[in-house]
């Protein structure tokens, strides 16, 4: 199993956040208190069992503070999958020679640091360099009792579901990345996931469990730009965007330099 589970941009304000949280009528499930340690500060916005997040630096020096120096309005940073098969996927990423920029295991980490009140016990994860997957930080992790979409996901802490109220909350149904070659790009990606790569209307589509689908698209920059939200009520939450100040075009609009698609739910759509 692998699923898409999470989006993170990079914002100059962790402000940001909390009015996207307002648009889309969502709840703020968790800022992580362990990620001080990077010098940022975060958000993640519940979206269903699916999270967008945000992230902010505290200080200079950190990866995040040199990302928006090329950014300076935000971007897509990070596509996030969680998975049973971290094993699999981490000696495909061997296989492949692709570099992993960070990693933390129970292993590695040593018992003092498998807090169990973060759920961090059972938590592995690793960022893949972006020079080796075609230009976007992505992410595999995996929790012990992950199987379901409201089952455990450590990355939200142990209490996430508490904030994630409602039967019929948006989610991420896609995310998008531009590259000067997308074909070799969702190669290398498919590749690592065990999966193939497929078209939509003639683009690289690689179909994940769960629904939701990684895209891929020719453009002049090598970046995470788009990430689809499908909603039951689509209209309030493109009224909210403008009201908001955000200019609204073909069911879509800009906010910290993603763009946010929104897809009509249909009736007979069911939670992950």
């Amino acid at each position: 199993m692998i699923r898409l589970r999470q989006v993170c941009i990079a914002s100059p304000q962790i402000t940001d956040a909390d009015e996207l949280a307002e648009i889309f009528g969502v709840d703020i499930a968790y800022r992580d208190p362990l990620i001080i340690e990077f010098g940022l500060e975060n958000a993640l916005l519940g979206f269903g069992g699916t999270f967008v997040e945000f992230i902010a630096p505290l200080k200079d020096g950190t990866t995040a503070t040199r990302f928006l120096a090329k950014h300076p309005g935000g971007g897509g940073y990070m596509v996030i999958h969680d998975t049973d098969e971290y094993e699999k996927i981490r000696e495909r990423v061997d296989a492949q020679g692709v570099r992993v920029a960070f990693e933390s295991t129970p292993e590695l980490r040593g018992a003092e640091n498998n807090q169990a009140d973060y759920g961090h016990d059972s938590f592995r994860h690793m960022q893949l360099d972006p020079r080796s997957v075609g230009g976007t930080l992505m992410e595999f992790n995996q929790t012990d009792g992950n199987e379901d979409y409201f089952g455990a996901y450590a990355p939200a802490g142990i209490r996430w579901q508490e904030e994630v109220q409602g039967d019929d909350l948006p989610q991420i149904v896609a995310a998008e990345c531009t590259s000067t070659d997308p074909a070799a790009m969702a190669t290398t990606w498919a590749t690592l996931m065990d999966k193939p790569v497929e078209s939509d209307s003639g683009e690289a589509v690689i179909k994940l469990d769960g629904g939701a689908v990684d895209r891929f698209v020719a453009g002049s920059t090598n970046a995470f730009t788009r990430v689809f939200i499908e909603a039951s009520e689509p209209e309030q939450v493109l009224e909210r965007a403008r009201s908001a100040g955000h200019e609204v075009t073909d069911a879509e609009f800009e906010f910290c330099g993603v763009q946010f698609v929104i897809v009509p739910r249909a009736a007979t759509s069911s939670a992950r």
